[in-house]
């Protein structure tokens, strides 16, 4: 009975403990690792910055270069074509036979042997061969394989600049949401501080219920301006982490401007100079390779080999057969082969081979050809952005001499507070609309050097 209640006094005193290590264990998968919970924002960034971090970090450029590493191992396979083979074959059996063939030591019929011993015997035999000649399979194979290291690596440098151009459209979008975040903070307190003097005015009975109305739709518009912003710019940024692995302090992020770069626009490129039509060359040189080696697969081909048996056997003891293991015979020779009919296999691959470079040249011609047409489309918007750029610069100079008008006589008491607000409003406009082709046309001038200079 005394030890029934030490166990039950001993239960009870346990489960806090149990209690305890359970809430324990699930605070420790509520709460995330260290190194998350203390992972720190990144406040400030520049493109060459994110394009640095992304180049160690984007996913396209890591599977590329492990395609590359997987199509250097082709190299290894096709070099292994030229060493000889060595081969090691051994086996065992067991043979019971039901009649009593005295007449000779081995029948056959057909395919089929018939040993007449009740017996166990095993055999181990070595193999050596060598690929003599065939006309240049071996080689061609070699060719390939080479070529194909060669594609991969420019198909890593395509990756490459396929991610520069994308890394620049997110950057234009972030910097332009945060240069058009600032300019329309001011824009939204302008408006706000006007629709209070409205609504005094309203109250006042000294202007029309329409005019309040107007007020109010403008300062609901410039809310839902920066509401929309700060989406462009968080989802942006939710890319730009997909990149380069880090995380972004979206609300105090310092974005620096493009490098301004001078280009110009009537320079023309040689696109056989570019990563494009060097990547499609290449794999067209695979292609051709392939053909030529599939062609020639059914040509003769020339084997030395030399072979080497050790045979044992016993009627009735396995262990016994492996003491009586010894040389049996030995073999040199060499062997021409050469497939008569196929069913038409190697003709197909030809086909198929030829088709396939076929293909690959026309893929060539359609990416040279959008390539000419996006470096045409971007050197136009070039010429159109400098002109747009040239007129809101002028429209920006004209509007702050207006805003400069506006405030001396406000302080002349001539025009009332609302109107300078407007003046401002109305610079401030221009400004993002300056913003907007500045920003496209330092962005268009590193995207149109990217695509030309790889």
């Amino acid at each position: 009975m005394n030890n029934r209640v030490l166990k039950f006094l001993f239960y009870i005193l346990l489960i806090p403990f149990i209690f305890i290590q359970n809430s324990l264990a699930v605070q420790d998968v509520i709460d995330p690792p260290d190194d998350i919970k203390n992972k720190k924002l990144v406040s400030g960034i520049s493109f060459d910055e994110i394009f640095a971090k992304a180049k160690d970090h984007a996913y396209d450029l890591k599977i590329a270069n492990l395609e590359t590493q997987i199509a250097k191992t082709g190299i290894m396979s096709a070099r292994s074509e030229y060493f000889p083979k060595l081969g090691l074959m051994m086996g065992t059996e067991y043979t019971k036979n039901y009649r009593d063939i005295k007449d000779t030591t081995v029948m056959s019929i057909g395919e089929a042997f018939i040993n007449p011993y009740t017996r166990y015997q095993s055999v181990l035999g070595i193999t050596l061969s060598y690929n003599v000649f065939d006309f240049g399979v071996r080689k061609g194979n070699l060719d390939r394989a080479k070529e194909d290291v060669e594609s991969k690596k420019l198909k890593e440098e395509k990756a490459l600049q396929e991610l520069e151009l994308t890394l620049i459209d997110t950057y234009t979008k972030i910097l332009l949401a945060r240069k058009q975040l600032d300019l329309n903070n001011q824009i939204y307190s302008l408006n706000e501080s006007n629709l209070e003097m409205f609504k005094r005015l309203d109250k006042a009975k000294q202007i029309p219920k329409t005019d309040l109305n107007d007020r109010i739709f403008k300062y609901e518009k410039s809310k839902k301006t920066l509401s929309e912003l700060k989406q462009m710019m968080s989802e942006s940024l939710s890319w730009l982490a997909f990149y380069t692995g880090e995380e972004y302090d979206v609300d105090n992020l310092k974005i620096k401007d493009f490098p301004s770069e001078s280009y110009d626009s009537m320079d023309v490129k040689d696109y056989t100079k570019t990563v494009t039509w060097k990547y499609y060359d290449s794999e067209i040189k695979k292609k051709q390779l392939e053909l030529k080696v599939v062609k020639r697969t059914n040509l003769p081909k020339v084997t030395a080999y030399s072979r080497y048996y050790l045979y044992g056997s016993d009627p009735s003891s396995y262990p016994d057969v492996y003491s009586d293991m010894g040389p049996s015979n030995f073999s040199i020779g060499g062997t021409l082969s050469m497939p008569i009919f196929d069913g038409l296999k190697n003709y197909s691959d030809i086909k198929r081979a030829d088709l396939e470079l076929q293909q690959v040249m026309v893929e060539r011609d359609k990416a040279v050809g959008e390539w000419m047409t996006r470096v045409g489309s971007m050197r136009n918007n070039l010429i159109y952005l400098k002109e747009q750029n040239d007129s809101a610069e002028k429209m920006v100079n004209e509007l702050k001499d207006k805003n400069t008008s506006k405030k001396r006589l406000k302080d002349k008491q001539l025009i009332s507070a609302i109107e300078v607000n407007d003046a401002k409003i109305e610079l401030l406009e221009a400004e993002i609309e300056k913003v907007k082709t500045s920003v496209t046309y330092d962005a268009m001038v590193k995207g149109i050097k990217t695509l030309t200079e790889y």
